[in-house]
């Protein structure tokens, strides 16, 4: 398990980080950049919304898949995971990944945790994917 920890705010003698617990098996297909999503240094933002638009928003006919815009495109919860999994996930490392594995016989180890910690430890988890739900927004 590496364990990624990134300074994401600071203001008055309290900080925010990002903390990235990422599962060995699954470290190769994380971008260069990963532990700066959500910091001042992040610089994916309109990459991430275009990859979003173009897999799902235009991907889809809004009258006669209106089923698929309920379940996922209207869902503010889904779209921000999803832009969160465009964000630290490289796309041409992926791929490369998919290639190489045709199966993966324990999805379970293949997870990515993400969460905010402060400067007095209090910790919050923000996203616990596997390589499943990576796999379904490619």
């Amino acid at each position: 398990m590496i364990e990624k920890k990134y300074l994401i705010e600071e203001e008055n003698n309290y900080l925010k980080f990002n903390l990235f617990e990422v599962s060995d098996e699954i470290e190769e297909i994380l971008a260069d950049d990963y532990y700066k999503f959500n910091s001042k240094e992040y610089s994916k933002k309109q990459i991430v919304e275009n990859m979003y638009n173009n897999n799902f928003v235009n991907k889809y006919d809004r009258k006669k898949q209106a089923e698929i815009f309920s379940l996922y495109i209207d869902n503010e919860k889904f779209k921000e995971k999803v832009l969160f999994i465009y964000s630290i996930i490289d796309e041409e490392k992926y791929k490369k990944f998919v290639n190489k594995n045709d199966e993966i016989e324990n999805p379970g180890n293949f997870t990515i945790k993400y969460g905010v910690i402060d400067s007095e430890n209090t910790k919050v988890l923000m996203y616990n994917i596997s390589i499943a739900d990576i796999a379904f927004v490619f």
